[in-house]
């Protein structure tokens, strides 16, 4: 029979955790749940892979807890920050956490949680207990014994190494009870306990496997070299202080109540309630059996209220297809299973056209096109709305099969983001759950044998879920218009941008790949000759102990990280100038990551009609704007050679011709309309050079007169100031000096006092709120404003201002590439989006009139008080344009 078990959690260790890996994460309401989402997940992984028959939480009281330690040493953990407030808010979130989970709470005066952890795991060897320790903190290890074993948390919330004796040893070459004296010697800066001046880790190591106590050594200082022997005879008393620090108290005046222990005691009403009301949905279906709860416990916290099991006719037989029967002129959901690339292959088509009854079509008996033939009208049927939760994977089915889908009613994943831009997941079985609480089976990753059983599931889903949102969009109307006017048009030319792809020329990137291992090579031994020896580049630890230790370059600006200084691009922007080896290593990242990316990868992306085919999501960046990946085809950069090459790879059919169309100088056009910067947006009208007329207005001289110089530091902060950027960014970008910049942007925002008082006013909207919006009505909640954490609040008061802009640009962008498909030849074909411009494909005669086309309706997308610019290039090759 197996030994029970004990877990105890290092609470506040494990609390801090969570914090800090989702500082963002907060309820609809705004309430902070970092910490407590992060104690929620480790406490699953706890009762999930542990398996204890008892669990309690260790906690440090606050103020006293330390107490005992700071008589012996005043400066004992004097260099840690006290927590932010929204920290504390959350504490209280946890206690009502445990309660639910049924695991008591200890904290007493003069001691820490690892003394309470070691004191426990006294009692519980008394009972023939085995105990494991939770916590980040590695003073613990000195418990590890035959009865008692450390989950160390190492990254995240469920990376834990688990130390037993053995593993100890293995790992630190010496024992568990060593490991104090090894401490004593070198000390503990997260502590503030300095140890043995001028002994590290590997000397303390050494010195405890060579003498096995710290006693034995210092009653054998004769026998160790003169110059460690003085280090040792100058810090004994520091040794030994520290000894008293570090040892835990295993016998503090507290009880265990184990009854109280016992994971029986766990609540599951009241977890379930807890999960719901903090919004942990997820964690709600990762349970264990213990705290489970019964369907109808979830249903009255969560109102479940979803209909399931809706009669649902499988259609497999053709007379079923020739029967099939739907309602005329009213609403049908519409969903796909397709297999192959890109879903090219349709396999079954759930449609649903009354909340009480869908028809699963089973085109794989019955022939993709037989069941397109059959649909057809309807589909195409103006008169009969359309919903679904991935309209594009819709239309890209049934385009392919020659089925021109009109019109788009609703999509619920997309109107799901518009109502919540900050949702991170829009999947079907994650909205079920945010909006009903859905308990049942993934409704998304739906295997074949199971899709007949779920489409009852699915089809009313949608239903209630296209109800629901109707209902919060009509109580905003501006977003209800741009959902109809621009984000369900959109969805149907970004379906036809997927399927049409750009050609791209294999052989070119296969020619240029062995160039760059060339070009690759070369820089490597230029590195080496630059660093006196060979090392691995792309090891952020032997580059640090290069850059840092052998080269000797200046540490004083730069990060430093648990392992060491940081050698983060960011880092090394701080050395440029210092060492020629910083612009090879900057070169060497740049090449290799391109090649990697790109020039080895997307050969293996070209379909079978010699095209990539991107994928367009809509609902990831909070502004609106789109996104592309598998591949990522927005990333390539444009301002370097590599760069340009790549671009050159992606070519137009042959006979035909590729043009682009690029709002010049989107933002800052925008910035002056919604500022309403009348001077700016004259400027702009008059057709003048922007960053020559801000340097010659900042600097007092005349246009004539300004250098290259001064229009480069007024192009930074023209492009930059929305982004809140600070002196300190701008003398980075221009190498102004820090004083320099203060003063450019004091007298830039004495110019321009509409744009200063636009970023002032959008802050105070977030604020006010709780949400910006575009022009059109897109909008952002910003929780984040309120957080008491200054660096959280700050970025999110960046992203407030810097949101209308992007999101009023990433507005009329769609609003042009709607305008683009209805208005362009049909041999004219749309192909790529990427940031303020469109790429189009036309045969090689209408190229002239296209590209004239696509700048007229462009330019003319909305009346706004500021000209909108675009630039026309055309050519054969992406690199061209």
């Amino acid at each position: 029979m197996s030994k029970k078990r004990l877990v105890v959690i290092d609470g506040k260790s494990v609390f801090y955790r969570g914090y800090y890996a989702m500082p963002n994460l907060a309820t609809s309401d705004g309430t902070p749940t970092g910490g407590v989402y992060g104690f929620a997940v480790m406490g699953l992984e706890v009762l999930k892979k542990l398996k204890p028959d008892y669990v309690c939480v260790a906690w440090d009281k606050p103020k006293t807890n330390i107490r005992r330690r700071t008589d012996l040493y005043p400066q004992y953990k004097a260099n840690r920050k006290p927590a932010p407030p929204d920290f504390y808010v959350q504490v209280p979130i946890l206690h009502d956490l445990l309660d639910a989970f049924g695991w008591p709470l200890y904290e007493i005066d003069d001691h820490e949680a690892d003394d309470i952890m070691g004191t426990f795991a006294v009692k519980a060897k008394e009972k023939d207990i085995e105990t494991i320790l939770v916590t980040s903190d590695h003073d613990v290890l000195q418990l590890v014994n035959g009865h008692v074993q450390v989950a160390s948390l190492k990254r995240g919330l469920t990376d834990v190494e688990l130390f037993d004796k053995s593993h100890f040893e293995a790992k630190y070459q010496m024992t568990p009870e060593q490991f104090v004296d090894f401490k004593s010697l070198k000390g503990d800066a997260s502590d503030n306990i300095p140890g043995v001046a001028g002994i590290g880790e590997k000397g303390a190591t050494e010195l405890i496997k060579e003498f096995g106590s710290l006693d034995n050594i210092y009653d054998n200082l004769g026998l160790i070299k003169a110059n460690l022997a003085k280090k040792l005879e100058a810090g004994k008393d520091m040794a030994y202080l520290t000894k008293k620090l570090v040892i835990l108290d295993c016998d503090v005046p507290i009880k265990l109540d184990w009854k109280q222990a016992d994971v029986t005691n766990t609540k599951p009403e009241a977890v379930a309630a807890i999960l719901q009301k903090l919004e942990f949905r997820t964690l709600l279906r990762q349970l264990p059996d213990k705290m489970q709860v019964e369907a109808e416990v979830v249903q009255k916290h969560t109102e479940q209220g979803l209909a399931h099991n809706v009669e649902v006719t499988k259609v497999e037989l053709p007379a079923q297809l020739e029967s099939l029967e739907l309602k005329p002129h009213t609403e049908l959901v519409v969903h796909v299973w397709c297999n192959g690339a890109h879903g090219a292959d349709l396999t079954e088509v759930l449609i649903s056209d009354d909340a009480k009854r869908a028809y699963l079509i089973n085109a794989t008996k019955l022939k993709p096109e037989n069941v397109a033939k059959a649909l057809k009208n309807i589909l195409e049927d103006e008169s009969v709305p359309k919903i679904a939760h991935d309209t594009k994977a819709v239309f890209k089915a049934f385009y392919r099969l020659g089925v021109e889908i009109t019109p788009i009613h609703h999509d619920v994943r997309m109107a799901a983001f518009l109502l919540n831009s900050l949702i991170r997941e829009q999947g079907l079985t994650r909205l079920a759950q945010d909006a009903f609480g859905y308990e049942g089976e993934d409704l998304d990753d739906v295997p074949p044998e199971k899709r007949l059983d779920l489409s009852g599931t699915i089809a009313p889903t949608v239903w209630k879920l296209y109800n629901a949102q109707l209902g919060a969009l009509n109580k905003i109307p501006k977003l209800a218009k741009l959902a109809r006017e621009v984000e369900w048009p959109s969805i149907a030319v970004l379906a036809k941008m997927e399927l049409n792809g750009i050609k791209l020329d294999g052989s070119k990137l296969r020619k240029m790949s062995t160039q760059m291992e060339g070009e690759i090579s070369d820089i490597e031994q230029t590195i080496y000759g630059l660093a006196g020896k060979e090392f691995n580049i792309a090891s952020p630890a032997q580059l640090a102990d290069i850059l840092f230790e052998e080269l000797k370059l200046p540490t004083e600006t730069i990060k430093k990280t648990k392992t060491g200084y940081s050698t983060a691009a960011t880092e090394l922007d701080k050395l440029r100038g210092k060492h020629e080896i910083i612009d090879q290593i900057t070169k060497y990242r740049e090449v290799t990551k391109l090649k990697s990316t790109y020039v080895d990868t997307l050969p293996d992306l070209i379909a079978s009609d010699g095209r990539v085919h991107t994928t367009f999501s809509t609902a990831v960046a909070p502004t609106g704007r789109l996104s592309s990946h598998d591949p990522n085809l927005q990333n390539i950069p444009i301002r370097t050679e590599e760069g340009r090459k790549i671009r050159k790879a992606f070519i137009a059919e042959k006979g035909h011709t590729l043009i682009s169309a690029d709002y010049s100088q989107f933002e800052l056009r925008l910035a002056a309309a919604l500022a309403h910067d009348d001077d700016l947006i004259e400027i702009f009208n008059d057709g003048v050079d922007i960053h020559i007329r801000t340097a010659a207005q900042v600097y007092g001289i005349p246009l004539e007169d300004v250098t290259k110089e001064q229009r480069r530091h007024a192009k930074v902060i023209n492009f930059g100031i929305m982004y809140g950027m600070s002196p300190h960014g701008l003398s980075v970008a221009t190498g102004m000096t820090q004083k320099d910049a203060k003063i450019f942007i004091d007298r830039y925002f004495e110019l321009r006092k509409p744009i200063r008082e636009y970023i002032d006013k959008t802050k105070k909207e977030a604020h006010d709120q709780g949400y910006v919006e575009t022009l059109f009505g897109r909008r952002r909640p910003t929780p984040d404003v309120k957080s008491s954490n200054w660096v959280v609040r700050a970025a999110a008061e960046r992203a407030a201002v810097n949101m209308p802009l992007q999101g009023t640009e990433a507005d009329l962008m769609k609003m042009a590439m709607i305008e683009l498909d209805k208005k362009l030849p049909k041999e004219a074909k749309q192909i790529l989006q990427i940031h303020d411009s469109i790429l189009v494909e036309c045969p090689d005669k209408m190229a002239k009139q296209v590209g004239d086309q696509m700048q007229d309706i462009m330019q003319k997308i909305y009346k706004l008080p500021v000209k909108l610019d675009v630039d026309v290039s055309i050519g054969k090759d992406w690199g061209a344009l």
